[in-house]
């Protein structure tokens, strides 16, 4: 039989159990696993918290390494790693406070102890000390007392230079998957240091998308010159099973000096602490303070496998592809099993949800919605603060809506450099009229995201809308120089704004030859439409072509009116009804033209509203080209009086926007319209010649092919002027198309 062992003599550290103290001015709560001063609380990991009462109860003796692996480890064999993670915790931990509360000294080859800054814990010698002594102990009290308030002093006056310094402007390249399977987990780290940094005043940090789109092995001067950055962040992670390695150096991009690196080793749980030392790493050595330093528990903290699944999503999330939005949004309910409470996977999992490619289509996206909607609100229960909780949510709601304008402004304001939370408030401001603001949000997307496509493209598309088309391409060719496929899709949007049709065919053409996975197809599309649009290929029966945007097509139904319960179908509710706004719009005109508008004005009584509007709905400016038809509906079904105060309402809304500077062209044609209902015909007639001028083509998603057929220019026809313009409409469209049918394409 063996030998039976005596019991160890050393008792394990139990925090439940450990009472608390004051430590060097902190307040140690084991129990709570919390620090406190002055109302500044830090939470530790719990084998950190151990280290630190084992040491503090010992101190100032040396405490064995071997003693603290009893003590914290219950004696359990593990690697000096993660005895030296602890201290290296706990001495960030004192360094994040001034004054340093302790200090924790290495006795090589034996062990650590912790010297408590301002306390003395000797015991007290037997018997007095000689006078002599005392007059010495006296003179080295005094010289103690200096040396701390003058290093007092200094910390002070440094911390307050480091506050009042310019912002540091930083990029963080994608970190380097050392390890095997998918590089998402190690992206997303650097994601999230730079997350960190860009909630700090005193860092400007490029977006990450543009950071996303650069190489790791891009040079470094090349991606500050593009990224508009004095310093880049580079690095890597591996990962094997539950074991992390994080390393991360700080580039100075003008000489290439390497001002910081460091390797950080830990478990999958510790890698929330890592990001945190990191971005603490980088504050300190471009002499930053950090005044939004992330906690380390609540809902945006999670377990590390938790966060692991979490990171890979948003990587398949990011790449737009619609076939992998339904792994993206398993892996995200997998994380939530895991952590319930973890509010970012919440957020996220009502974005993919959003985008995943329904096999029943459209009516897919109606159901999917209403889940996606309680998904993305859960996550601001957990996390109000939460900006990506926001921004989803506005994205979910109807488009334009107060409350989806709402949300994207705590967005922006949680957040201000999120190119995507910006993107989302300008397309809420251009909803509302506000279309100043609109382009003043496109540009400081575009400031923090100057690489990513959707903040160039966005921009050019706005800039062609107004008018200004040299300054729309003039963006597009600095913002697209290096990558010709994203260049000629944006020229040839441009040009299709502006109807300049054969100049879009020859631009996508490029592009469809170039093999593009993600646009070769889209410029196809393109191409095929201009040739429908021109003329030269039939129209494709109850389909009016329009390359609305280069994410997705819009297909709108201008056949036959469709039947009474189609048009209910589209209208059952709120979310059915946003889906399908533009093929509402086309099919209530020609419901108009079929005499149908007791049934349109049926609709406007309801609490879906007829095309969203309503007697008791707020009315927005995207909805005036929407309120000519309402208008026209409701005089159809008799209701001539509510009629004119819809009007009423659009004129008020009118004249305030047009104290603008920026005034997009479609918007002077939807004003023509407005205008044309109230029987104000020479005003009708300026506008659309005013919009003719500027770039308007009447080519857009829910225009009839032919204006004289368009039910609120009924009383324009036969008038010389209104002639003038379909004559002028019908030769651009001849020149379109022979220009086309030279390109052979």
């Amino acid at each position: 039989m063996g030998v039976i062992q005596p019991a160890s003599l050393i008792e394990p550290i139990e925090l439940a159990s450990e009472a608390e103290f004051d430590l060097g001015g902190l307040r140690v709560k084991p129990a709570e696993r919390a620090v406190l001063r002055n109302g500044d609380r830090r939470e530790l990991q719990p084998r950190v918290m151990q280290v630190l009462v084992a040491l503090a109860q010992a101190r100032p003796a040396v405490v064995s390494r071997d003693k603290l692996i009893e003590q914290c480890w219950d004696g359990r064999i593990v690697g000096d790693d993660a005895l030296n993670r602890c201290i290296l915790a706990l001495r960030h931990l004192s360094q994040d406070f001034s004054p340093s509360p302790f200090e924790i000294e290495t006795v090589p080859r034996i062990g650590h102890r912790l010297v408590e800054n301002g306390g003395n814990h000797e015991s007290a010698m037997k018997g007095s000390p000689a006078p002599s002594r005392r007059i010495a102990a006296g003179l080295a009290a005094i010289l103690i007392l200096v040396a701390i308030a003058g290093l007092f002093i200094w910390q002070h006056q440094r911390a307050a230079k480091m506050a009042g310094a310019e912002p540091a402007s930083i990029a963080v390249l994608p970190f380097r998957n050392l390890g095997t399977g998918e590089s998402y987990f190690a992206q997303g780290i650097g994601e999230e240091i730079l997350a960190q940094l860009a909630r700090e005043p005193q860092f400007r940090v490029a977006g990450g998308r543009s950071s996303g789109q650069l190489e790791s092995d891009t040079d470094i001067r090349d991606v500050a010159r593009r990224l508009n950055v004095e310093y880049v962040l580079e690095g890597s992670v591996r990962r094997q099973a539950d074991e992390v390695r994080v390393n991360a150096d700080l580039v100075r991009a003008s000489d290439g000096i390497r001002l910081w690196s460091d390797t950080y080793d830990g478990k999958l749980d510790d890698i929330f602490l890592i990001q945190q030392r990191i971005g603490g790493a980088i504050a300190e050595a471009l002499r930053r303070k950090l005044v939004r330093r992330p906690t380390l528990s609540g809902p945006l903290v999670t377990n590390g496998e938790a966060y692991s699944l979490y990171l890979t999503a948003r990587g398949l999330i990011r790449t737009r592809n619609m076939d992998v939005f339904v792994t993206s949004s398993n892996l995200l309910r997998e994380a939530i099993k895991l952590d319930p409470n973890y509010a970012p996977a919440w957020a996220s999992l009502a974005e993919s949800l959003s985008l995943e490619n329904f096999s029943d289509g459209t009516e897919g996206l109606i159901a999917a919605l209403p889940k996606a909607n309680g998904y993305a609100r859960h996550a601001l229960e957990l996390a109000p603060d939460l900006s990506d909780g926001h921004r989803v949510l506005a994205l979910l709601l109807p488009y334009g809506s107060p409350e989806a304008l709402s949300h994207f402004r705590r967005a922006v304001e949680l957040d201000p450099d999120s190119a995507e939370a910006l993107i989302g408030l300008g397309s809420a401001l251009a909803a509302a009229g506000e279309f100043d603001a609109e382009m003043r949000a496109y540009r400081q997307a575009r400031e923090t995201d100057p690489v990513w496509f959707r903040t160039t493209g966005q921009l050019a598309i706005r800039l062609a809308e107004t008018g200004h088309r040299a300054e729309a391409e003039a963006i597009g060719n600095s913002g697209f120089a290096d990558n010709p496929s994203n260049l000629h899709i944006i020229l040839g949007r441009i040009a299709w704004i502006l109807g300049d049709f054969s100049e879009a065919a020859k631009h996508w053409s490029i592009t469809a030859h170039a093999n593009s996975p993600r646009w070769s197809p889209r410029a196809r599309m393109g191409v095929a439409d201009v040739r429908i649009i021109v003329g030269i290929d039939p129209t494709p029966p109850r389909y009016k072509p329009a390359f609305l945007t280069v994410h997705q097509r819009s297909d709108v139904q201008v056949g036959a009116p469709p039947t009474p319960s189609a048009w209910q179908m589209h209208n059952r509710n709120t979310a059915a009804a946003d889906v399908y706004r533009d093929d509402n719009h086309m099919a209530a005109k020609l419901m108009l033209k079929a005499g149908r508008g007791g049934e349109l004005a049926a609709m406007y009584d309801s609490p879906v509203g007829l095309l969203s509007i309503g007697p008791n709905k707020p009315l927005r400016v995207d909805q005036l080209h929407e309120a000519a038809v309402v208008a026209l509906a409701l005089r159809q079904a008799g209701r001539s009086a509510e009629a004119d105060r819809l009007l009423t309402r659009a004129d008020s809304m009118i004249s305030a926007v047009y104290r603008q500077d920026t005034i997009p062209f479609m918007l002077d044609a939807d004003v023509a319209a407005i205008r044309a209902v109230q029987g104000k015909d020479d005003q009708a007639l300026s506008m659309l010649e005013r919009a003719m001028r500027r770039g308007w083509t009447d080519s857009g998603n829910t225009d009839l092919p032919n204006i004289a057929d368009e039910p609120a220019f009924v009383s324009l026809r036969g008038q010389q002027r209104f002639d003038g313009l379909r004559s002028r409409l019908a030769a651009h469209l001849a020149r379109e198309r022979a220009e086309t049918i030279r390109l052979h394409i």
